[in-house]
C-alpha cells in the first residue's frame, strides 16, 4: 500500500518518504513535511510515538492514519494523541484523488 500511495504522490511532484518500521520513521524524521500518513502498526509495533512526536513538535501538519485494523481503541487512541484523521484499509486510489491530494494542494 505505502509504494501505491508513494507512486501517486510523486507523480503529482511531491517528495515521499516511506519508513516501513518505528526506527526509521524516527530516523527520517525531520521538520517540514506537509503531510503525514500512518499505519497504526509498523512491523511489530504502533506509529503512535511517532504521531505524539509529530503532534508536539509540529502540531499544524496534519497526520492521518491509516489501517486494516480499525478496532475503536486503537482510533481513540490516534486520536487523543492528535491524529487529525482515520481511514480503514483497503481503500480506494480515488481516495488520494478526490479528497486527499485537493487538500494537499490547498495547504502549498
Amino acid at each position: 500500500v505505502a509504494e501505491v500511495i508513494a507512486r501517486f504522490f510523486e507523480k503529482k511532484g511531491f517528495e515521499v518518504s516511506i519508513a516501513y518500521d518505528l526506527t526509521t520513521g524516527f530516523e527520517m524524521y525531520k521538520p517540514g513535511f506537509d503531510l503525514v500518513l500512518l499505519d497504526i502498526n509498523l512491523r511489530d509495533e504502533t506509529s503512535f510515538p511517532l504521531l505524539k512526536k509529530r503532534k508536539e513538535e509540529e502540531p499544524d501538519i496534519p497526520v492521518l492514519i491509516f489501517s486494516g485494523y480499525d478496532s475503536e481503541e486503537k482510533i481513540q487512541e490516534a486520536k487523543q494523541l492528535g491524529a487529525d484523521g482515520f481511514r480503514p484499509k483497503p481503500f480506494r486510489i480515488e481516495f488520494l484523488k478526490d479528497f486527499l491530494f485537493p487538500k494537499i494542494e490547498a495547504m502549498r
